[in-house]
């Protein structure tokens, strides 16, 4: 066995892309529809500058939300709704049944509900030592599904 090392990549370095290349690979030669795959929206204003963006996952029929922000001058505006809503289009367009994500914010939870999102599981003392709540709302195909 040769000697081996382990450290930390920075995620712009061409090791994400080799990883990458290594579990498709392994995807594909055991049939696997398991793989992660990043994606992002992005917001823009009229002349093209972002306001908000978000990043998901999707892996297996299963799009997992990771990260949604909006610039802190253009809140208030609806922006992070309409954003949600292109997530959960995105994703049907790229054959998921469920989306899913992790939130802190216990104030929008309501607001979440009404939109046909509900909480499945709730974690006291998680991240920063927060409780945090794993939503999930199903996807529909639609009247033809």
């Amino acid at each position: 066995m040769s000697d081996v090392t382990i450290r930390e990549m920075e995620q712009d370095e061409e090791f994400a892309a080799w990883l990458s290349d290594l579990l498709q690979e392994e995807a594909l030669s055991t049939g696997s529809d398991s793989l992660a795959e990043a994606k992002y929206l992005a917001l823009t204003n009229e002349i093209g500058d972002w306001v908000g963006g978000l990043s998901y996952t999707l892996r297996g029929g299963v799009a997992h939300l990771t990260e949604i922000a909006v610039a802190p001058t253009e809140r208030h505006q609806g922006h992070a709704h309409m954003m949600l809503a292109a997530f959960e289009f995105h994703a049907q367009e790229n054959d998921a049944h469920l989306a899913e994500f992790w939130t802190d914010d216990q104030r929008s939870e309501a607001l979440l509900a009404a939109l046909g999102w509900r909480v499945v599981l709730r974690r006291p003392n998680y991240i920063a030592g927060q409780t945090w709540a794993l939503m999930e709302k199903p996807l529909d195909e639609g009247p033809e599904g």
